[in-house]
């Protein structure tokens, strides 16, 4: 039988960023997927601010910005009739470059700004890295037949599909990273609740995902080439996205009601988006479904937890979904490498699905709202007419189009702003936590948020001097009695560092002269002088 602390189900972007993240953490772990190799058809398209930040911490945020489209290629997203037709709309947004440049609006906010990279090509990277850490026991071509979920600990069977070797496997937890299908979740019998896409009109149809190679494609458009394109027009709508600015694309394209994706022919939906013959090389065409909007009922039994789309799936609108799920691998790597070490306290792993559950409802949310406002665009008669009536059809269309898509692009409140309010693990104020909107990051100090980010005087971002557990940050008073703190978790065997910095404009961001920083970058707590008890204060942090 084999032994480990972890056993992770499912090697996509979930499940190896939680078994980097317990690596880093010197947490062994075995990870199984049923694949023998990483998807070679393209999925999520956008990592987000904060899932940069994570790969920062995990040391691999250069390698995942070399992936994906180029660093001065722009960023726009573009709605036309055709490719080769009108431009409807323009949303302007900024290239990896501008967003790069020092004073930008996006390294105010943090050290790592979104990228546009192909979760195809990420998972490689992120396949690579786990090939070389010797703590993880990585098994590709491997399935979950059954398990055990037992007081203690879990008894797993898992499966060499290629060869048909079955083991068992013991483990402390089992986390289900297993997708919208997970084996583990229908294993729990925990079912979904939420809206279905027969629910939300998301493109007015059924879709189907084609990869293809149209280089000559930039050859005919009018325009810089965009990031993304929305083609809406009488014959239907699609979506076409540059995947590495050298001719590389992925479309959503509806389909006809009793038309086979397997047996289609993609090529002529290309075609109609674009507008003219241009060669075209077909790489992959698989189905896919919008307007989901559905949460676990639960995040998990006793040792068997769920994480990523196994415990939520989203409508891609927004890009939130896969996003989302690498954040529930780092609030859970850390909580894992606790208990694994001994450390945590009883509450601190039920803390993972209140924390990410309200999270999950507040993103759900958000994806869907900004679904229905694409959804309700109706394409006006006359649309493409090359008269005066088709340019006075079009502009009002344009302002219609602006208005249902302006926020879509721009939710840093959903990049950064997640917050934890009423977590067992939490220090509550006797203020009221601020008001966090989807759509605008304010930085905070306040409990519950995560970390503001500030450039420090050397360069790096305050974000790189935390430690790799607990944090505790000591920006003024330098004669404050710090030991007690310090002896406290010591106490209760909690890996605690400290970092000073004296610069007034961080004391002003965090409005506090002490600051307990979390594992995962979150603000457990801030005051200005030491706790009366600072045992009660670590036990609370650890889930005592």
């Amino acid at each position: 039988m084999l032994n480990t602390p972890i056993l992770i189900v499912g090697g996509g972007p979930v499940g190896m960023n939680l078994a980097l993240d317990l690596s880093w953490r010197d947490v062994p772990c075995i990870l199984i997927n049923n694949l023998e190799t990483t998807p070679n058809h393209p999925q999520g398209n956008t990592h987000n601010a904060r899932t940069m930040e994570h790969y920062r911490r995990l040391g691999i945020a250069e390698k995942i910005r070399k992936v994906g489209l180029p660093i001065d290629h722009s960023g726009d997203a573009i709605i036309v009739t055709r490719i080769n037709g009108y431009e409807l709309c323009r949303i302007k947004i900024p290239s990896l470059l501008e967003r790069l440049t020092p004073g930008s609006i996006d390294l105010k906010m943090g050290p790592e700004p979104l990228h546009r990279a192909s979760q195809m090509y990420v998972e490689g990277i992120l396949k690579s890295e786990i090939d070389k850490r010797d703590n993880i026991d990585s098994r590709f071509g491997w399935q979950l037949n059954s398990f055990q979920n037992n007081p203690e600990y879990v008894i797993a069977q898992i499966e060499d599909l290629k060869s048909g070797l079955i083991e068992e496997v013991s483990c402390g937890y089992l986390v289900g990273c297993d997708g919208g299908q997970s084996t583990v979740r229908k294993a729990l019998d925990i079912k979904y609740v939420g809206k279905g896409g027969e629910e939300v009109d998301f493109m007015l149809g059924r879709m189907a995902s084609i990869y293809f190679e149209a280089p000559d494609l930039y050859d005919v458009m009018k325009i810089d080439p965009p990031w993304q394109f929305h083609s809406m027009n009488p014959e239907g709508r699609a979506s076409i996205v540059a995947l590495d600015g050298k001719g590389k694309f992925l479309t959503w394209a509806k389909i006809e009601p009793d038309e086979s994706v397997q047996k289609m022919d993609p090529k002529p939906y290309i075609q109609r988006v674009i507008g003219e013959d241009v060669p075209i090389k077909i790489i992959s065409t698989l189905p896919w479904q919008a307007g989901l909007s559905l949460l676990a009922n639960s995040y998990g039994d006793g040792r068997v937890l769920l994480a990523g789309d196994a415990a939520h799936l989203f409508t891609p609108t927004g890009g939130f979904g896969m996003n989302t799920g690498v954040g529930d691998a780092h609030n859970l790597g850390w909580k894992l490498a606790a208990w694994y070490q001994g450390w945590s306290g009883e509450k601190l792993i039920e803390s993972y699905e209140f924390e990410r559950r309200q999270v999950a409802i507040r993103n759900l949310a958000q994806s869907y709202e900004l679904a229905q406002a694409k959804a309700s665009l109706k394409v006006p008669e006359g649309v493409e007419e090359n008269t005066k009536r088709g340019d006075t059809i079009r502009k009002k269309f344009s302002a219609e189009i602006y208005e249902a898509l302006k926020e879509e692009y721009f939710c840093m409140g959903i990049q950064l702003g997640g917050r934890y309010d009423g977590s067992n693990l939490i220090n509550t104020e006797e203020t009221p936590p601020p008001i966090s909107s989807p759509y605008e990051y304010i930085a905070t100090g306040y409990p519950g948020g995560r970390a503001p980010h500030f450039w420090l005087k050397d360069g790096s971002a305050l974000f790189d001097n935390f430690g790799k557990y607990f944090t505790l940050l000591v920006l003024k008073g330098s004669d404050l009695i710090l030991q007690s703190i310090i002896d406290a978790a010591k106490k209760r065997g909690v890996p605690l560092s400290v970092f000073r910095d004296d610069t007034p404009e961080i004391y002003d961001l965090y409005e506090a002269a002490l600051v307990i920083i979390r594992p995962d970058q979150y603000v457990a707590w801030r005051g200005n002088k030491i706790p009366s008890d600072p045992i009660v204060l670590i036990d609370k942090i650890v889930g005592n």
